[in-house]
């Protein structure tokens, strides 16, 4: 049998294929360019005298040598991340404080597993949430009272740095016995005489407002509430429609309790960024969280687009 040349960038990005589902997504999370990406499957290709994947399948359907290669990923890959992570910690150290702040209700529920995974790799961090509703977690960073915030927007601040999480598609919500149900698309006038339950923010952080309906002159009566299920009760009741995140309705969807409907037709999608002081860019368990959280999200979440 002749030598191969699998490398770790190999399995890079057999797995990000596998995660994301399409070349051109693909490229984005190794940062390649998609003809980089296609002529580096070619050459494994090229080298087995095997296809990985079906092309022209979306999402792509690996063949029984391209899941193989993914079996081999899945099992080494954790190992070399574990490795590299204890040399970061021989040089860097390991203690540190990791307070986060959050500006977006919908946070919570997924950042939760990633945490549980940064916790058991770096046991002498103190890891906590920044209680509260905050509007201004850019200020709390500057002002030491969080290290590390999530935002949906990056602002212009040369004592910050701003890195990309994903992009994900908001979905309306109703009742199933809505009139709004029997519509595959919603439209900015479909809001225009229903009662809009949203969180308590201002309305510069809601993008259906921002994106949708002020372009239409649109602001409809409004509900607010705090918490993600009692929005799910008030539109199961018929009491008005929402919008959330995919990954937040799915749950309730899966039980049947709302249906879910996409927003414009071209959709209506939202990002989401970590923010870190500039000084703090290079500490390796800031990092860490960082890429741990990408990577959980991308595993756990569905629906979710690489960020540039």
């Amino acid at each position: 049998m002749k030598p191969t040349f699998l490398e770790l960038r190999h399995l890079k990005t057999l797995l990000a294929l596998k995660e994301t589902g399409s070349v051109s997504s693909a490229a984005k999370r190794v940062y390649l360019t998609q003809s980089a990406l296609s002529h580096q499957i070619k050459l494994i290709e090229d080298q087995f005298g095997l296809p990985l994947f079906e092309r022209k399948s979306h999402p792509l359907r690996f063949t029984a040598a391209g899941e193989r290669l993914i079996r081999l990923a899945n099992e080494v890959m954790p190992k070399v991340i574990d490795a590299e992570r204890d040399l970061v910690r021989v040089k860097h150290g390991e203690a540190g404080q990791l307070r986060i702040a959050v500006e977006c209700h919908t946070c919570f529920d997924w950042l939760m597993p990633a945490m549980d995974a940064f916790r058991q790799n770096w046991g002498l961090v103190e890891l906590d949430i920044v209680s509260g509703f905050h509007t201004d977690p850019v200020g709390l960073l500057l002002s030491h009272r969080a290290d590390c915030v999530i935002v949906s927007e990056i602002e212009d601040n040369d004592s910050v740095v701003f890195k990309p999480f994903f992009s994900y598609e908001m979905m309306g919500i109703c009742s199933k016995d809505h009139i709004l149900a029997e519509k595959a698309v919603w439209q900015a006038e479909d809001f225009a005489e229903e009662t809009w339950v949203t969180y308590p923010v201002p309305d510069d952080m809601l993008d259906l407002l921002r994106k949708v309906l002020k372009p239409k002159g649109i602001n409809p009566t409004r509900r607010t509430t705090e918490l993600t299920i009692a929005m799910i009760q008030l539109v199961a009741s018929r009491r008005g429609i929402a919008t959330v995140p995919y990954w937040a309705a799915l749950p309730y969807l899966e039980k049947g309790y709302v249906v879910a409907r996409k927003i414009t037709q071209e959709g209506l999608f939202s990002n989401l960024y970590v923010a870190i002081r500039k000084e703090d860019k290079d500490l390796a368990y800031v990092e860490d969280f960082y890429q741990t959280v990408k990577s959980q999200s991308f595993s756990t979440l569905p629906g979710l687009s690489v960020l540039e």
